[in-house]
């Protein structure tokens, strides 16, 4: 008797357990902690490589010194070609707005050669023809960047600075030819592989594909101001007669380039 009281117990209070253990509110995993992907950051020092093309304007004027007659003659013609180099510089970003500075040095071809031909009755109907050839060059810039970066990963800023370089475009020199087809007389060149300083201007956008590298398409105008030449007689007749002469070049860049940030967010 006593048994089975303690059994029919044991049996009412496993009974009552259960009934209250369901009656309990479900426990649920604890959510998993709030992570804020961080903010890109383009302050840091960078280096990287560009390549593109190089479409350039190009005047001249030739006017004579020595000469019993007046003789002038002016030109003008245009170019393209290729453009590569790298580049480096650093910036400083404060809220939406990045600041920076970069240089670049590239090598610059616009390929091709022309000539310029201009008859003068002073000198009897002969025709004088100027020759000019274009070949390797190179263009280098000190530029200050100002950007805005309130679109994430992309940078979209203005550029402008110091141009200086030989756009590689220069004479070679200057026949003049008679009636008949006969050159009667010739001049050489001097003072033909000066480097020049000018400016530049532009603009440009850059993406971060990651924390540390970055893509850009970039547009530059560049313009490295007066070039000077002296063609001088170097035929029998000619000494003691030059040309003084002088080419004005500008150039537009339309070019891509890859970036490496030494720093990260």
């Amino acid at each position: 008797m006593f048994k089975r009281i303690v059994l029919s117990t044991t049996a009412l209070v496993a009974t009552v357990a259960a009934a209250s253990a369901a009656d309990l509110p479900m426990r649920s995993a604890p959510p998993a902690p709030y992570y804020a992907a961080p903010v890109y950051s383009w302050t840091g020092f960078y280096v990287g490589a560009n390549l593109g093309g190089a479409f350039d304007n190009k005047s001249g004027a030739l006017s004579p010194n020595g000469f019993s007659a007046p003789l002038a003659t002016s030109s003008s013609d245009s170019d393209s070609g290729f453009i590569g180099g790298g580049q480096a510089g650093y910036n400083w970003q404060n809220g939406t707005f990045v600041y920076g500075v970069e240089t670049d040095i590239d090598y610059i071809n616009l390929g091709g050669s022309g000539s310029t031909s201009t008859s003068s009755t002073n000198f009897n109907s002969a025709t004088l023809t100027t020759r000019r050839e274009d070949g390797d060059g190179f263009l280098g810039t000190l530029r200050g960047r100002l950007g805005y970066a309130g679109f994430d990963r992309t940078l979209l800023y203005v550029t402008g600075g110091l141009a200086y370089g030989d756009f590689g475009s220069r004479y070679t020199g200057a026949t003049f030819t008679n009636a008949q087809g006969l050159t009667t007389a010739t001049y050489g060149v001097s003072g033909n592989d000066d480097v020049r300083v000018g400016w530049t201007i532009g603009a440009g956008l850059e993406y971060a594909i990651t924390p540390n590298i970055s893509v850009k398409g970039e547009y530059l105008y560049a313009d490295l101001g007066r070039k000077n030449y002296t063609l001088i007689g170097t035929s029998a007749g000619t000494q003691g007669t030059s040309f003084n002469a002088h080419s004005d070049g500008s150039t537009s860049i339309a070019r891509v380039g890859l970036n490496y940030k030494f720093t990260s967010y």
